[in-house]
């Protein structure tokens, strides 16, 4: 008896040293999953980090350079403004010089009216008559 009773406490003892054996492999393995699992998480941080500088770099330089088109282009519609403005003076300018350089005052044109009809002279002739 005294061997079957050694014999069931071996089983048992080892039984249980399996089992034990069994729940630390388990939690090993536990263990190395979820270190594996934060790695590729902080891994992946990092990128999507990078990808997120990278995209608010590009998103900066893009601003930086629509910004420049819109001044370049209101600068050169001021020029064009400019320039019009500059040709419209010039035109104004020689059609004032072709009229004689300058305008009448209302007292200059009553004058010469008033002279005109003191040497009864008629400027403008009358109109042919249908």
């Amino acid at each position: 008896m005294n061997n079957a009773h050694t014999t069931t406490k071996a089983v048992a003892s080892a039984q249980r040293c399996g089992r034990a054996f069994v729940r630390r492999v388990a939690v090993c393995c536990l263990f190395a999953c979820a270190s594996l699992s934060m790695a590729q998480a902080n891994s992946g941080d990092k990128e999507r980090d990078a990808q997120r500088i990278a995209d608010a770099q590009r998103s900066q330089q893009q601003q930086r350079q629509d910004t420049q088109r819109q001044f370049e282009a209101r600068a050169d519609e001021q020029r064009r403004q400019l320039q019009a403005q500059q040709e419209q003076n010039a035109q104004n300018t020689a059609d004032a010089a072709r009229r004689g350089g300058r305008m009448m005052t209302p007292d200059e044109r009553r004058d010469l009216r008033r002279q005109i009809n003191e040497a009864g002279v008629d400027i403008y002739r009358n109109a042919p008559r249908r």
